[in-house]
């Protein structure tokens, strides 16, 4: 008898720490740059109350805005980060350890995150504590809401993680239809299902910004990379692939400038967009190894992996 193979062990892929951490500094820099610097908007309105220093640097605010998009990067790693240790292989998903390895791992800190989210409503004066949507938030349905001041007003960033949980606990559904069906079959199917959510969102039900439904096309296409990648058929994006991701990143500026009534085009020309670099970025190789990488870049990526659910080690389990 011959004796049982132990599964290969994946190579811990740089390229995607490096992509998270970048994505974690520019999300950190969105989020503050309203309580850390009076920006570009603010000081073009009242130029005489700001030195030329001031107002000079204040171009440098005029990104800030389009750091935010960098949830949807999270997104597609995410994606990536789920189903690399799956990646190429039949072996079954032991769904009862995955499922509270996810849970342990995002539930927990979430909580504590919406306690102390409340405390900052009740010691600054954000809004009326009697109004905040706690309860849902613990029960993570805030994003099915159909107002989007459904979000604690004090970190109304907290509506990314029940979006993350609802796709861990989809995967191992989705992983099943994926070895039945074929890759492209699924995400047709999802491709399909993010297209209702946008209809129901101009509808009316504005709560499918945020919800999962909508980004399980961007989600599902980072699980695509993984599994080209890992299968080695993950060649180089075309010379036109290239060109398309700068017109979706181009595009989806503009529409960001637009105002709300645009959110759903611009966040699904920023997921192609970001499709595309994470494509490029791991068929290229132009990431360099842990050993050489930036420090600040490659810390921020593996501490937003413990942030979102992911563990930082040669399988992203």
């Amino acid at each position: 008898m011959e004796p049982e193979k132990k599964p290969t062990r994946l190579k811990h892929v740089e390229a995607i720490t490096m992509l998270r951490g970048l994505a974690a500094l520019g999300i950190a820099i969105f989020h503050v740059r309203i309580f850390l610097w009076a920006g570009w908007n603010t000081i073009q309105k009242t130029p005489g109350d700001y030195s030329v220093f001031d107002q000079l640097t204040a171009w440098l605010s005029l990104p800030a805005p389009l750091l935010g998009e960098g949830v949807l990067l999270f997104f597609v790693i995410s994606g990536f980060c789920i189903h690399y240790p799956h990646a190429g292989n039949k072996v079954p998903l032991k769904i009862k350890q995955y499922t509270i390895r996810r849970f342990l791992r995002i539930y927990p800190p979430y909580a504590v995150a919406v306690g102390l989210s409340m405390l900052a409503v009740f010691y600054f004066p954000w809004g009326n504590i009697k109004g905040e949507a706690w309860l849902q938030s613990l029960l993570m349905v805030q994003n099915y809401l159909p107002h989007i001041n459904s979000q604690i007003s004090s970190n109304c960033s907290l509506w990314s993680i029940p979006t993350e949980m609802e796709f861990y606990f989809a995967y191992p559904l989705l992983l099943i239809l994926w070895r039945k069906w074929g890759a492209l079959q699924t995400l047709t199917l999802l491709g399909t299902i993010s297209l209702v959510a946008v209809g129901l969102y101009f509808q009316g039900l504005r709560g499918m910004a945020f919800c999962s439904c909508t980004f399980y096309i961007l989600w599902w296409g980072g699980a695509y990379l993984a599994e080209l990648y890992v299968s080695g058929r993950l060649g180089k994006p075309s010379t036109f692939t290239l060109i398309l991701g700068i017109a979706l990143l181009s595009t989806g500026t503009v529409a960001l400038f637009q105002g709300e009534q645009l959110v759903m085009v611009q966040r699904f020309l920023f997921g192609g967009f970001f499709i595309i670099l994470v494509w490029w970025v791991l068929s290229s190789e132009c990431i360099p190894s842990s050993k050489n990488a930036p420090a600040t870049t490659s810390h921020a990526g593996q501490c937003s992996y413990g942030n979102h659910g992911e563990t930082p080690n040669h399988s992203f389990r």
